[in-house]
């Protein structure tokens, strides 16, 4: 009997059985990553006015993102689908280092200080069941994720947010639109750090519960979604010292945003119109955002506008407006033509001088695609942003060191971003 054939014949066949019977997995993602000069000499530098909630986003991102997502389907049961989620993740600014910790001799070392660093971690590791018809064609959840978040396009704000770690029942329809409840609370806050000796862990930390309703129709071509945040602190006393020690008490919070989205209404786009109030203690933030998007011919226009009131102790709060707009043109084959220009106002709460800056961006691009929204695209862009004597004098990091001096800035620089 000729055993080696039978052998590689059974090889094969239990390689091919392994194969039908290994899961299906989904591959998605996001990445960004790109490399700039400023004009002065040294890296591309970065444009934000302190005190505003965002920056425009067009060639003024001093990055890399690293977001790839795995998603296996592991069993079907009564209709409804069951996942396990894994997102490993990278971020990181170019001018920062990704961590700190205690060497063996207790001295602080700096993890990520050299430009190759970049450290992994998972930004997105949870199980899920999907139509799951006693929840209403809802799913089930728990771990850690993203989660709640509505975000806007050119200046990259999340408006609704609560990544973390938690557990949840998810868009559960009924009837008049969708709802999602969640517990959040992550295991990590408060835990020793590692730079402060006198650091305690488990009997400080703070739980939120996000509440949503999506998919409200309000009218023809509009829904309505609300959000609902409640928050507030879990404690209890210290023994480890042999002396209880209560930790300091931290005050509840609420945050309600309702959003009105519509399609096709104005200038034949989507729209965005939203109110948020959110209060923890003596901090208060209330914002009014209204977001656009349209198509003339070849070219996609993104508009927003925002106003937002922020309230803390001590007048230390301000009044933050800003207005931008980008406009992508397809100019033939991969090619095509974009600017973006962006201003931001910063009003103190204590009377201080009004801060402002604009930042202008133009544009060319290579994309796999038509479409505004065609990834991959790699970019060319020079940006350059002006500034008033109050944005001057609360300069931060690489503007500071770079353009501390002036009113106005350049950066040039190259950047691939994708979504899969």
């Amino acid at each position: 009997m000729k055993t080696k054939p039978l052998i590689i014949a059974m090889a094969l066949a239990g390689a091919a059985g392994s194969a039908l019977a290994a899961p299906p997995i989904e591959f998605s993602g996001y990445m960004r990553a790109g490399v700039g000069i400023n004009a002065a000499g040294g890296n591309q530098v970065c444009f934000g006015l302190a005190g505003a909630d965002t920056k425009y986003r067009l060639g003024n991102e001093c990055d890399y993102v690293i977001e790839p997502t795995f998603d296996a389907k592991l069993a079907e049961y009564e209709g409804s689908d069951w996942h396990v989620r894994v997102m490993p993740s990278v971020y990181k600014a170019w001018d920062s280092g990704q961590g700190a910790y205690v060497d063996s001799s207790g001295a602080a070392r700096n993890l990520g200080t050299g430009p190759d660093t970049l450290t992994t971690r998972f930004g997105q590791i949870y199980a899920y069941g999907s139509n799951i018809s006693q929840l209403a064609n809802g799913r089930v959840w728990a771990g850690r994720r993203f989660y709640n978040r509505l975000q806007t396009g050119i200046n990259d704000q999340f408006l609704e947010n609560n990544d973390g770690n938690g557990a949840g029942i998810e868009d559960m329809d009924l009837g008049v639109g969708k709802l999602s409840i969640a517990f959040m609370m992550d295991p990590n806050y408060g835990v020793r750090d590692p730079l402060d000796p006198e650091g305690r862990a488990v009997t400080n930390n703070r739980f939120a519960l996000p509440i949503r309703m999506t998919g409200i129709k309000d009218f023809p071509n509009g829904e309505l979604a609300i959000y609902v945040t409640p928050s507030k602190q879990l404690k209890s006393d210290d023994q480890s010292t042999g002396t209880a020690i209560e930790p300091a008490s931290t005050p509840s919070g609420l945050a309600v945003g309702v959003y009105q989205t519509m399609n096709g209404v104005i200038l034949g786009g989507n729209t965005l119109i939203g109110v948020k109030h959110d209060k923890e203690g003596e901090s208060k933030n209330t914002r009014v955002v209204f977001q656009q998007s349209a198509n003339f011919g070849a070219t996609a226009v993104d508009f927003i506008t925002e106003y937002r009131v922020a309230k803390r102790a001590a007048e230390a709060g301000n009044k933050w407006f800003t207005i931008g707009a980008r406009a992508d043109t397809w100019l033939g084959g991969p090619f095509r033509f974009l600017a973006e220009a962006g201003h931001d106002q910063v009003k103190p709460e204590n009377g201080g001088d009004k801060l402002n800056m604009t930042k202008l961006t133009a544009a060319v691009a290579a994309s796999a695609g038509k479409d505004a929204g065609s990834r991959p695209t790699v970019r060319l862009f020079v940006t350059h942003a002006v500034w008033n004597e109050a944005a001057r004098l609360n300069l931060g990091g690489n503007t500071k060191a770079v353009f501390g001096d002036k009113k106005a800035g350049t950066s040039v620089g190259v950047q691939a971003e994708a979504w899969w």
